[in-house]
């Protein structure tokens, strides 16, 4: 669940009395951030044998927290941005390295 404030850029547009903000028509940026939930985790193995339908399945937490939460921020030009995550608690409960996730991805804005 991302939650973020956005400053966009885009000009206003006039129209005979009328004046009216566009939004995604320039430069934008966005800063917050976001929580989430595991609600479920499953692996599937598969594996190259003489039996080919043989395959492995697990359910299970895998030592990996219930909840995550962090800190995002994008910058984007029209309906293209460049996205950047950091979750601020560790990815696994006990471990010996403290380890968090970041993410950087491209998003596309359709209208």
């Amino acid at each position: 669940m991302p939650l973020h404030l956005e400053l966009d850029f885009s000009k206003k547009t006039v129209s005979s009395n009328n004046s009216y903000f566009r939004t995604h028509q320039s430069f934008r940026l966005g800063a917050g951030g976001y929580f989430g939930a595991r609600l479920k985790s499953k692996q599937i193995l598969e594996f190259d044998s003489d039996n080919p339908d043989f395959n492995n399945k697990e359910k299970g937490d895998f030592n990996v927290n219930n909840f995550i939460y962090g800190v995002s921020t994008y910058i984007g030009y029209k309906a293209t941005s460049l996205d950047v995550k950091y979750d601020l608690n560790p990815m696994f409960k006990s471990n010996v390295v403290k380890q968090n996730n970041i993410s950087l991805g491209i998003r596309f804005d359709f209208k």
